[in-house]
């Protein structure tokens, strides 16, 4: 888990990802995944294109690109850094609320705020989202990505309702065919330990 935090930009590509305290879980339920689905396209894609995500019981990752945004005039700090990284602080916030409710708990349930990795190549982008969807697998939570459910991964390459660009997403990789094989291959353990992938 990386402890610098990279400031967010407008319009910059970057992969967001937090984890759960110590041994806790951040999803119990599969409830626990819509909400927090559902918390995300209130607070993130209004500032933000989502391109790749799973999430996992004790984890989540997503591949994202910054929005210009106009920052809100009730916001008091003003930069659209803060705002980014307020919006992200929203949706953990809001699902620690509503979770704590449900299980009668108390207390964070996130190990921190946020933590971004900035993209700087197409290179990066690319195996950043095959790093993402290969990363249940990696954990031993399935087998492989169409296994796993709570992901970006069935949506872009079936007949699945998704807030994600499945035309620009597979473009990156020339077809669906390429796609698939890409995340088939070891590219994910390579790119992961190139880019010090988290």
């Amino acid at each position: 888990m990386a402890t610098t935090r990279e400031p967010f930009e407008a319009e910059c590509w970057c992969q967001v990802f937090n984890h759960a305290r110590g041994s806790d879980n951040i999803f119990e339920l599969e409830t626990d995944y819509q909400i927090f689905l559902k918390l995300i396209e209130k607070y993130i894609l209004p500032v933000a294109n989502i391109y790749a995500y799973s999430l996992m019981p004790n984890h989540f990752h997503f591949l994202v690109q910054n929005r210009t945004v106009d920052v809100p005039e009730s916001f008091s700090i003003r930069t659209e850094a803060e705002y980014f990284s307020h919006q992200w602080g929203n949706v953990q916030n809001t699902f620690t609320k509503k979770r704590n409710y449900r299980t009668g708990k108390r207390g964070g349930l996130f190990c921190q705020s946020i933590n971004i990795n900035l993209i700087n190549s197409e290179e990066y982008k690319h195996m950043c989202m095959v790093y993402i969807h290969n990363n249940p697998v990696k954990h031993g939570f399935c087998f492989s990505p169409l296994e796993w459910k709570f992901s970006s991964y069935q949506p872009i390459i079936l007949k699945g309702k998704t807030r994600i660009d499945k035309d620009e997403v597979l473009s990156w990789f020339d077809n669906r065919e390429i796609f698939i094989d890409y995340h088939l291959t070891n590219a994910a353990n390579i790119f992961a330990e190139k880019y010090n992938l988290t």
